[in-house]
């Protein structure tokens, strides 16, 4: 499963998050706020296709109910499915010195 940068943000959003959020909130809690509506939810349609997010409830809102969303796989799980695409062409992945790349890169 690949994202896009705009899903990549919109999932950081949501990883951030310990609850479901609704498309309001993911756009307030963004870095960008420049979202539309209207570009949020076609951007919201595309991360339920591609399964990388699932919608999780309806909340009461000012004037009517609003959908609520969560990630359907974990940030972790997102960067080791990347992974296995990269090794379904033939690249070794050495774990140990991925280990290390990643510990560096958290200090760094």
């Amino acid at each position: 499963m690949k994202l896009t940068d705009k899903e990549l943000e919109i999932m950081a959003v949501l990883w951030k998050s310990s609850n479901s959020m609704t498309a309001n909130e993911i756009i307030e809690t963004s870095n960008n706020r420049k979202w539309k509506d209207s570009a949020i939810y076609v951007i919201m349609n595309k991360l339920i296709e591609k399964g990388a997010v699932v919608f999780d409830n309806n909340r009461p809102t000012f004037s009517k109910n609003a959908r609520t969303y969560k990630p359907a796989l974990t940030s972790a799980q997102y960067v080791v499915k990347n992974l296995g695409s990269v090794r379904k062409t033939g690249i070794h992945i050495d774990t140990s010195e991925l280990i290390k790349c990643l510990m560096s890169d958290e200090e760094g």
